[in-house]
């Protein structure tokens, strides 16, 4: 009797753990990050590393062709890792100080992002020896400087520091296009 009621208890425990599992088809992780939803112009200094994406286009320029063309306005400009002792220079910080569209400086890790539009600072002492951002930017919004600073995940991925990059970059410039946008209907 007692190996009965040991057995009955068995298969119906059985019973209701087997009616409890669940099999699901986990359904493709989605990208953390979207496309923009909105045209966007960005001008890239140096190689374009990038993949295509939509609703991006990219522009190459120098940092010549930049400071020349004070009339083109980008929804955005990119400067990456190899310009930016060249970015650093006097005659770039005059132009940075004055921007009136986003600029995201690649390869910043070991920068104060100020060193770009800050007379009192040089590239040695805006060293900062790793804990800086992997991309940082800024833009002249209302007489202040708004900052941004996007850091790698750990073990981080080539999609992390390219795609996933570009992507938060570009949500960072239509959410800026758009605010943008809004002010001046607003006035």
């Amino acid at each position: 009797m007692k190996n009965k009621m040991l057995l009955l208890l068995s298969l119906l425990s059985v019973l209701f753990i087997s009616c409890d599992i669940k099999i699901v088809n986990e359904p493709q992780s989605e990208e953390l990050y979207n496309p923009p939803s909105i045209q966007l112009e960005i001008a890239v200094v140096g190689d374009v590393p990038f993949d295509n994406i939509r609703n991006l286009s990219y522009i190459p320029k120098s940092l010549k062709d930049i400071i020349e063309d004070t009339n083109i306005n980008y929804d955005g400009l990119i400067i990456t890792k190899d310009y930016l002792a060249e970015a650093a220079g006097q005659e770039y910080k005059d132009f940075f100080s004055n921007i009136t569209y986003p600029v995201f400086f690649m390869g910043t890790e070991n920068l104060l992002v100020n060193v770009f539009h800050d007379d009192r600072l040089t590239l040695e002492s805006a060293r900062i020896n790793g804990f800086g951002a992997h991309v940082a930017g800024f833009v002249l919004l209302e007489g202040r400087f708004q900052q941004w600073g996007l850091y790698l995940p750990n073990n981080p991925t080539e999609q992390d520091m390219n795609r996933d990059m570009i992507l938060r970059i570009s949500n960072i410039l239509e959410d800026f296009k758009i605010l943008r946008s809004n002010m001046k209907t607003a006035t």
